[in-house]
């Protein structure tokens, strides 16, 4: 037997004015697509060959452009259709909100399922695992044998889910039977930081997920909240409910409801946890805070969920306040013509630039006058860590103020990334990050962290995003007596 792989990661957020190109993207072919899945050994051991096709990962970033969409889905359906005949089923790491500037579906998701099951017709078994920020709909859902998201957000659990899924794929392939995955849609729409896993609600949804996978009759369960970046008809969080053999398909909706119930009742528990505020009073709080390292997010300009980084906001809060003489570090501000120029200064030079695009009021340029403190390697990814920049980082004179200038949107969250900046995050009282929640990774080392609810295209307030596509009424948008399922299957 014979397993047909592919991979598509990509969150693509409509307010961001840049649309990813081919370019921006982590393009894997043949044995390098297959080990950056980390399943091989799973489908090896259980004597099933590997058919590879494509593996694209890009960071979370603009709609992904339509020309470079459609070379991704050339070389995925190209090698499945060339393979046809030797494939038995189909295992895909899809993120579930790719979205796709001019494409009809939106999501590149729906379209590539939808494509793939056309390919190999309505029996052959065909798993998907997601990002628990994917949207799902009746329609993808009908497509699919096995669909299963990661349960965490912060995501620590994505290469155990993955391999989770393949491990499914197996003993689908192995044992063939009839598999079709039971779905409520729900009228719930909010984004990653209103619903992080280790508070409630979902801490309590994701230990029914788990109760549920103790009994026999459900072979996978998962809760999908959704994305809320591009307006698009998929939107609204939804429960999947894989049942084990046919005959537990009433048993698995009954779970199904039971956990769609749950997570309407509890509904008004998807709020921000923590410390949260309007700029100007996160950057008094962190200031007021004694110890270090404190850390404010700017959760209105999330390079992990898409913003470009360009945003100003914080730093012109920073500069406007009493600082108390505590050290700061803006990390970072996307500039790649302030990027460009301090590369042509050595470390200790003084320098003298506009830093922010200018592309609206949120990226409104700041006059710097200061020192070329330290030129570095902008760093991306977990364990696969690559180069994929420069950095500088310039001391603003007589504030006490670092600020990281980079040329793409690279969100700072691990000791590695400030390593490869040429800084020690610890040096400083308060780093400032483009973020929502905190990065897993950067936790431990935060002794306080607030939330500044920033404006810009990762604004945290999803009820003033102008949404012209999607079911209503919907939760928090709306205000709603019962529980309406949008879509069933």
């Amino acid at each position: 037997m014979n397993v047909f792989v592919a991979h598509l990661t990509a969150e693509c957020n409509e307010h961001v004015s840049k649309d990813a190109e081919i370019g921006d993207f982590l393009l894997r072919y043949g044995d390098a697509c297959i080990d950056a899945l980390d399943v091989r050994d799973i489908f090896e051991d259980a004597g099933i060959g590997i058919v590879p096709s494509l593996f694209a990962a890009l960071h979370p970033s603009g709609m992904i452009a339509r020309e470079a969409f459609d070379y991704i889905a050339s070389k995925i359906l190209g090698e499945l259709k060339g393979h046809l005949s030797e494939i038995d089923g189909i295992y895909l790491q899809f993120h579930g909100a790719s979205g796709v500037r001019g494409l009809e579906a939106v999501s590149a998701e729906h379209y590539l399922v939808q494509r793939m099951r056309d390919i190999v017709g309505v029996h052959m078994p065909i798993a998907m695992v997601m990002d628990p920020h994917g949207n799902v709909t009746a329609e993808l859902v009908g497509r699919l044998n096995i669909v299963r998201c990661y349960r965490e957000s912060p995501h620590i659990d994505t290469v155990e889910t993955e391999r989770l899924v393949a491990r499914k794929l197996v003993d689908l392939m192995q044992h063939r039977r009839p598999m079709h995955p039971v779905m409520r849609k729900l009228p719930i729409m909010v984004g990653g930081e209103r619903s992080v896993s280790a508070m409630e609600p979902m801490r309590s949804i994701n230990r029914m997920l788990d109760e549920a996978e103790q009994d026999p009759r459900v072979f996978s369960s998962s809760y999908h909240v959704g994305y809320i970046r591009h307006d698009d008809d998929k939107l609204g969080a939804a429960v999947v409910v894989v049942p084990n053999r046919p005959e537990d398909r009433a048993h698995c909706a009954e779970v199904a409801e039971e956990i769609s119930a749950y997570a309407w009742e509890h509904r008004h528990e998807f709020t921000f946890t923590g410390n949260f505020g309007e700029p100007d009073e996160s950057v008094r709080d962190a200031v007021a805070f004694e110890g270090k390292t404190a850390v404010i997010t700017d959760s209105g300009d999330n390079c992990g969920a898409g913003g470009a980084g360009h945003n100003t906001v914080l730093l012109r809060e920073l500069l406007a306040q009493d600082l108390r003489g505590k050290s700061v570090l803006v990390a970072g501000i996307n500039d790649p013509a302030a990027c460009a120029y301090l590369g042509a200064f050595g470390e200790g030079d003084a320098v003298s630039f506009d830093l922010g695009v200018g592309e609206d009021e949120l990226s409104a340029p700041v006059h710097i006058s200061g020192t070329l403190k330290v030129s570095g390697d902008a760093l991306m990814g977990l364990g696969r860590i690559r180069r994929v920049g420069d950095s500088h980082i310039v001391s603003i004179g007589g504030t006490g103020i670092d600020v990281l200038v980079m040329d793409r949107n690279v969100q700072y969250g691990t000791m590695e990334q400030f390593k490869g900046a040429g800084v020690d995050f610890h040096d400083y009282d308060i780093v400032v990050v483009k973020m929502g929640y905190l990065d897993t990774y950067l936790i431990p080392e935060t002794a306080y962290h607030t939330m500044a609810l920033t404006n810009g295209p990762t604004i945290q307030r999803s009820e003033n995003i102008p949404f012209k596509r999607i079911f209503r009424p919907m939760w928090p948008l709306d205000d709603m007596d019962g529980l309406v399922y949008i879509e069933q299957c």
